[in-house]
């Protein structure tokens, strides 16, 4: 049977632009720093024509040689490997280099030829997806993982960047910091809603895998679904919320619990008096303008959120991505199957890199072992994350709730309960506890001013008295002040500064004089 693809076989000839290769090649020939410029950029197996193919695998050889890149020594070496009459011989060497072109538009010439290449690529991994699905030896699901992988590769792995002098770096990044200190550019975070975790976290940074983890029944879905409205609700962020656990109704409840006074028992169980409906509907346009994007489907692969995430970020955009929970996600491979440590393993690199390529912070929460009920110190630290040492090693921060009442039997519990979420690691600040309120009726917890005393449950925090209309009125990044809250100062006073750097002490005048790049 012929290994040539069904393109070829039907006399269609796959993509590709000879005299881009040409113009490049004849670059190569003429300058050394044209071929420091397109090594960097293009390998051999970009190139189409493979007579094309060998003279540039010549011209590497003699440049990683550290010898001269020209008519003659190309074609030497290649008479020495005896593959000069392959590529017309010392005649089309020359003629390459005899072409009148732009020099300086050889970046041009590369990106032709990648686009080239890439659409050759894109054939060839489609024609093995029809080849897997008409052989039927693999689930449907699993081909669709596979494709979705490929294409995802194809677009997220390109040949360029790579390495940056430090000057470079410097210089854009100082820029950035004197902008953002200037007022005149935002920080790159996405802040939680809670003043002091996002004074002490700096918000959550692009790039950035977040683990939050508890004990059954401690309040980690409700922290991050806390989470996750207040950056939408109050600063604008996009954000896509997989829930593997619960069904998008059950989430629905809890943010309406949240931002009303009504529990999340009675909304589910649909027991609410006349006047609750007025509280459901202001909560309703409080929520309406929130760009939350909800998935409830089960047993989800890094890939697939990949692909889901990837065009919510070209369609609406994306700024924050929250998964329910981390052990529920199904590992992409099929040779770690069997073991679990592994394959959580697999899913928190996946999760780390899936970040990096989206240049999002993600949440993702995890499990713990019983290792700490079996201690007289219930506080959770790192080694209890259940499965696999990597989730601690992936992770850029980790963060663990605890409340002290959990572990008490007394089945009398007071309305609202202290909480702590204890930083535990933090790579770009210092790890320690936050204190909060947790309020269980309405799975929601919030702030005090004064740590030692709860809020009436008949006052509710300060978010939820946040009206709708200030969607049109304020931009992402900051926070809507209630006209009823200004004759307030304490209130004032309390509210987090969206301007406010990190609680570290600074004098203006300490800071040096701007470097001359």
């Amino acid at each position: 049977m012929s290994s040539a693809s069904p393109m070829q076989r039907e006399g269609r000839v796959p993509p590709h632009y000879l005299p881009a290769e040409k113009a490049v090649l004849c670059c190569c020939l003429d300058s050394r720093e044209a071929l420091t410029n397109v090594a960097s950029e293009l390998v051999p197996d970009h190139f189409y024509h493979p007579g094309h193919r060998l003279i540039y695998m010549a011209m590497l050889e003699l440049f990683a040689a550290r010898k001269p890149v020209d008519i003659i020594t190309v074609s030497e070496s290649l008479n020495q490997s005896g593959e000069i009459e392959a590529v017309g011989g010392l005649t089309y060497i020359s003629e390459l280099s005899n072409m009148l072109i732009v020099r300086s538009s050889v970046r041009e010439y590369v990106s032709i030829i990648k686009q080239k290449y890439t659409l050759r690529k894109l054939i060839a991994t489609m024609d093995e997806i029809v080849k897997f699905s008409y052989d039927g030896e693999q689930e449907a699901n699993g081909i669709l993982d596979v494709a979705i992988k490929r294409l995802s590769d194809m677009r997220e792995s390109p040949l360029g960047g790579g390495f940056e002098r430090l000057h470079e770096i410097l210089k854009r990044s100082f820029q950035e910091i004197k902008e953002i200190a200037e007022g005149k550019k935002e920080r790159h975070a996405v802040r939680t809603g809670f003043a002091k975790l996002d004074q002490v976290t700096g918000g959550f940074r692009p790039g950035t895998l977040l683990i939050v983890a508890a004990r059954p029944a401690m309040g980690k879905s409700a922290l991050v679904i806390n989470m996750a409205v207040n950056a939408s609700v109050l600063y604008g962020a996009n954000v896509a919320f997989f829930s593997l656990e619960m069904s998008k109704e059950e989430i629905c409840n809890r943010i309406l619990s949240s931002k009303s006074s009504i529990s999340a028992f009675k909304l589910q169980n649909a027991v609410i008096h006349k006047d609750e409906f007025i509280q459901i509907e202001d909560a309703l346009n409080i929520l309406k303008p929130a760009p939350l994007f909800i998935d409830d489907r089960s047993g989800v692969s890094t890939v697939e959120m990949m692909a889901k995430c990837r065009q919510l970020k070209n369609e609406h955009g994306l700024d924050l991505v929250v998964i329910d929970y981390l052990q529920l996600m199904s590992a992409t491979s099929s040779r770690n199957q069997g073991n679990r440590q592994q394959e959580i393993s697999e899913i928190s690199r996946s999760l780390k890199i899936m970040a990096k390529e989206l240049n999002v912070p993600i949440i993702a929460l995890s499990q713990l072992s019983r290792g700490a009920e079996q201690r007289d110190e219930h506080r959770p630290v790192l080694s209890d994350l259940r499965d696999s040492g990597a989730i601690e090693q992936d992770a850029d921060m980790v963060m663990f709730i605890y409340r002290k009442l959990y572990y008490n039997n007394d089945p009398v519990k007071p309305e609202i309960e202290d909480a702590e979420i204890i930083l535990a690691k933090n790579r770009q600040g210092p790890t320690k506890t936050v204190h909060l309120k947790w309020w269980a009726k309405r799975t929601l917890f919030f702030e005090d001013s004064d740590p030692g005393e709860p809020v009436a449950p008949d006052m509710g925090p300060q978010l939820s008295k946040i009206m709708p209309e200030a969607f049109s009125q304020n931009m992402p990044g900051e926070i809507y002040v209630p006209d009823s809250l200004t004759d307030n100062q304490d209130a004032m006073d309390d509210l987090y500064n969206p301007g406010e750097e990190i609680p570290f002490d600074f004098d203006p005048a300490s800071v040096p004089p701007t470097p001359d790049f």
